[in-house]
């Protein structure tokens, strides 16, 4: 008997749609992201010799006077230190271009989350207004061949159920779309603890970035100045290097046997080379103009920040009072309908139109916070939290 009700219940288990909240989605979505790793550099181990010469040199073309000369240039400690710095300097500099194309696409998942919870907020709002209008039609009806039908009201009444064909039609165009784009077509999407604008207006006041934030968000400028360290380290053990190089010298056979024929050479490097000193001269002021562009592009980058953020609370605190005037009417009309709703003769055409007015208000409101959830979500790209290395949900409370 259990066996045959478990049976019967299969098929209601089955269809049972599945429930997805915003972390599942978010993983979901993260899942989806396949970085493409930079290419290995291989590991170099650096000569003692940096430098192998062999010249042959020949009198009249006779080849029993041909000379021979074998000159080596060491290499120092210091100096395989300094290229083996430089070289993993270079080998292990970070992915400048994966970690654009990750922080693009952490935004485009917080916008797609934000597109799915305002798609089901009009779809509730238009829903509301469907059930409106076709009350409106019912009693359109049941006034029809009576003098008290406006056709101007039919004409109006008949736009805006086109308008709202088309608006609904839209809105299952992009849920189509986002359904597309992450296998959830069958999951109902719980949209739950979804932030408010209270919630960012507070955040905005109590999270501008410090100066010192902004600096460790340049990532390419530090890079670029650690680079530049290491070649004047690496310029500097060159010139400490006293010994150029080691030569061995032979000439072909001769018939005076006291003329020489194996010499040994030696070259000793000075310090004070003028050509070594501009190379060092120019590597300081590239290292001091790139500390003073950073120096310049962290103010810039300060006062950008600061100005978005500001623009974008006093257009939260402009939609709060947009909100607060929207209440205060509703309530307005609220009384007013009570009024004439107790009285004799009033037509239930007026108190719809109230009721009209509210969900107008209200499909209005919800763009006004779309567009602020939007700023939002672009203020925190540019201020660089989208980059974090730990996901962040920005959506959440």
């Amino acid at each position: 008997m259990r066996l045959s009700i478990l049976f019967l219940l299969l098929p209601s288990i089955g269809l049972s749609q599945q429930v997805i909240n915003a972390d599942q989605f978010f993983s979901l979505g993260l899942s989806g992201f396949e970085p493409i790793g930079k290419p290995t550099a291989e590991q170099l181990n650096f000569p003692w010799i940096d430098k192998y010469e062999f010249r042959t040199e020949t009198r009249d073309f006779e080849p029993g006077k041909q000379e021979y000369t074998f000159r080596i240039s060491p290499s120092t400690a210091g100096i395989r230190r300094a290229q083996r710095a430089y070289y993993e300097e270079m080998r292990n500099a970070p992915d400048f271009d994966g970690q654009e194309i990750y922080c693009d696409y952490v935004l485009s998942l917080h916008m797609d989350w934000l597109s799915l919870f305002m798609l089901h907020e009009n779809q509730n709002a238009l829903n509301e207004l469907a059930v409106l209008l076709k009350d409106k039609q019912t009693i359109y009806e049941r006034m029809a061949g009576t003098y008290d039908v406006d056709p101007e009201k039919l004409l109006k009444l008949q736009t805006e159920k086109s308008e709202l064909e088309m608006a609904m039609n839209k809105l299952r165009q992009e849920r189509g779309l986002l359904f597309q784009k992450y296998p959830i077509q069958n999951q109902e999407i719980d949209f739950g603890h979804f932030i408010t604008l209270e919630a960012i207006s507070d955040f905005l006041a109590n999270n501008i970035l410090s100066a010192n934030e902004s600096a460790m968000m340049d990532s390419k400028t530090t890079y670029k100045k650690q680079l530049l360290v290491r070649e004047m380290e690496l310029e500097s053990s060159e010139n400490k290097r006293l010994v150029d190089f080691l030569q061995l010298k032979y000439t072909g056979p001769h018939t005076d046997a006291l003329q020489e024929r194996l010499s040994v050479g030696l070259g000793i490097q000075l310090s004070n080379s003028g050509s070594k000193k501009l190379k060092m001269q120019e590597l300081k002021m590239e290292l001091d103009q790139l500390e003073q562009q950073s120096k310049r592009d962290i103010q810039l980058k300060q006062s950008t920040l600061l100005v978005f953020e500001r623009e974008l609370q006093a257009d939260i605190q402009a939609f709060f009072h947009f909100q607060k005037t929207m209440e205060e009417e509703q309530k307005q009309l609220e009384s007013l309908s009570s009024g004439f709703s107790q009285k004799e003769g009033v037509s239930p055409l007026f108190l719809l139109e109230i009721e009209e007015r509210r969900l107008s208000m209200k499909i209005k409101a919800l763009g006004k916070k779309e567009r602020l959830l939007k700023d939002y979500l672009m203020y925190l790209q540019e201020s660089g939290k989208m980059c974090q290395p730990t996901f962040v949900n920005y959506l959440a409370p």
